[in-house]
């Protein structure tokens, strides 16, 4: 089952169930990665549908004081795009299988590389990813890149969103649209 079709079926077992589906973030290296890989995992024990891996940035504009301290934190630890991949693949090997999603900013992903960051993505166990700051005006190689590794490219809206740009996004959309 590729990511796409794991994220839809947990989003179907959720409405089967009549509940929401339940999708912690929890930033990679935060407090260190030895930490991390522990609250994930036990997310992962514990009642997670899926899971938000936040990749650390500099410049985490549109995250909140909590996440952008917690990035710091990480970055100031080492944490790096590469260090980001290996405890992915890690959680996988420990057996975390729930839905992992990577959410990150562009610039580090196209400083990676996009397409070699998406394949090496899905290598090492991602379902999807969410951009924030990534338009899908401007997504054509990721959102093909994505396509061809079975990952799920996630766009936002806000509430305020345009009628023009709500067709946009829903029409582009894989996984689910985040609001």
């Amino acid at each position: 089952m590729n990511g796409l079709e794991l994220i839809s079926s947990v989003f179907d077992a959720a409405r089967v169930q009549h509940r929401s589906a339940f999708m912690p973030y929890f930033t990679l290296g935060f407090p260190n990665e030895e930490q991390s890989v522990e609250v994930i995992k036990t997310l992962a024990r514990n009642g997670a549908d899926l899971i938000e891996l936040g990749l650390p940035f500099s410049d985490p504009l549109a995250d909140g004081p909590t996440i952008q301290h917690s990035t710091q934190i990480a970055l100031e630890n080492g944490m790096t795009m590469q260090r980001c991949l290996k405890i992915l693949k890690r959680l996988r090997l420990e057996g975390v299988m729930q839905p992992l999603l990577l959410m990150g900013y562009i610039n580090p992903i196209l400083a990676f590389g996009a397409v070699d960051f998406v394949r090496a993505a899905a290598h090492a166990g991602a379902d999807g990813l969410i951009i924030p700051d990534l338009p899908p005006e401007e997504a054509s190689e990721i959102e093909q890149a994505c396509k061809q590794q079975g990952l799920a490219l996630i766009f936002l809206l806000a509430p305020t969103s345009t009628p023009q740009r709500i067709a946009l996004v829903t029409s582009k959309a894989s996984g689910f649209i985040y609001l």
